[in-house]
Formats: C-alpha cells, sequence, structure tokens
C-alpha cells in the first residue's frame, strides 16, 4: 500500500525498471522461456498498478478539508 509521495515515487521507478527488463528479456529469450519469466513479473507490476491507482485516486489529508 502507497501512503506517502515517496513510496508512490519508488514503485513508479521499480515498476520502471521492471518494465525496461521486460522489454530486454523479450528479444533474449525465446518466447517460451519470455512466458515463464515474465509471467510472475507481470503479476507484480499489475500489483503495483493497483496500489499506484488507489494512492492517486485519494485525496491527501491536508487537502481533504476545503477552507473558505
Amino acid at each position: 500500500m502507497i501512503e506517502t509521495p515517496e513510496q508512490f515515487e519508488r514503485a513508479e521507478e521499480a515498476m520502471t525498471q521492471m518494465k525496461r527488463f521486460l522489454l530486454a528479456a523479450r528479444s533474449t529469450h525465446t518466447p517460451e522461456a519470455y512466458v515463464a519469466l515474465s509471467a510472475p513479473i507481470l503479476r507484480e507490476l499489475q500489483e503495483r498498478e493497483r496500489d499506484v491507482l488507489a494512492y492517486l485516486s485519494q485525496l491527501p489529508e491536508a487537502s481533504a478539508t476545503v477552507k473558505r
């Protein structure tokens, strides 16, 4: 679960690294090996993406109260 801007940045960086790894692996592995290699990484990317979207869908607590 992402709760801070710093955690958000770390999650984004980790996702970028995983995507770059998968892009490189596509050209260096056989199709069968790539499927086996990529499956757990793609699941991890989906989980992190859900966390990122959950974080982005909530307002920061300081902004949650409207000042008039």
